[in-house]
């Protein structure tokens, strides 16, 4: 939806094997920050879990506490990291405004490096794959423009991947640690927003 274990640290410039012909493996960036994110993943997933979507006042809830979190992050990176990543503030803003209710005062995100964009365009973009799944489970009568997949985002997900172990590769194993750093702050900044409104919850 939007995931104090700590395996070994493994970079783009980190061989993860041998080959037959005894050459280097290494090791998709992709998959090394998936893995070093999954507790901040599961942990994110969990906090949410109190929403009960298929309920319109837990469903104003959620797009509100994504709210709160979404706009600082999104500012960070639009222009940086990925040439394909665009903001979904706007829809977000429209489904809140068609329930009547106000955008929320965002948090403030922290400055992030170039390779922290890739980190936390990591957590947005994956955002959307669950996005797909928990419209499913809307009222039909809501308006669902955030969480409605677009008609690309299977393929804006490959590119994504794509994109970033293509600038991986050419990085040092300094950069991805940027971007995994920013990709566990960028789950944690959501998981804030989902337990501050999950306490007026009923």
């Amino acid at each position: 939806m939007l995931t104090a274990h700590h395996p070994p640290q493994e970079g783009p410039g980190t061989p993860a094997g041998e080959g037959d012909d005894g050459s280097a493996i290494r090791r998709p960036a992709r998959l090394v920050l998936r893995d070093r994110t999954r507790a901040q993943h599961d942990a994110t997933e969990a906090a949410f879990a109190g929403y009960d979507l298929s309920k319109r006042h837990h469903y104003r809830a959620f797009l509100t506490a994504h709210a709160i979190a979404l706009p600082g992050l999104e500012i960070a990176v639009t222009g940086r990291g990925w040439k394909g990543f665009q903001p979904r503030l706007p829809l977000l803003a429209d489904d809140l405004a068609a329930l009547g209710t106000w955008l929320p005062t965002p948090m403030i995100a922290s400055d992030t490096s170039d390779a922290g964009a890739w980190g936390v365009q990591y957590v947005l973009e994956g955002s959307k794959l669950g996005g797909r799944l928990l419209s499913k489970g809307l009222p039909g009568d809501v308006p669902s423009k955030y969480l409605s997949p677009a008609a690309s985002m299977s393929a804006d997900w490959q590119a994504f991947c794509a994109a970033f172990d293509e600038a991986a590769i050419m990085q040092d194993s300094a950069w991805l640690e940027d971007a995994i750093d920013a990709a566990i702050e960028s789950f944690q900044f959501f998981r804030r927003a989902a337990t501050c409104i999950a306490e007026d919850l009923s």
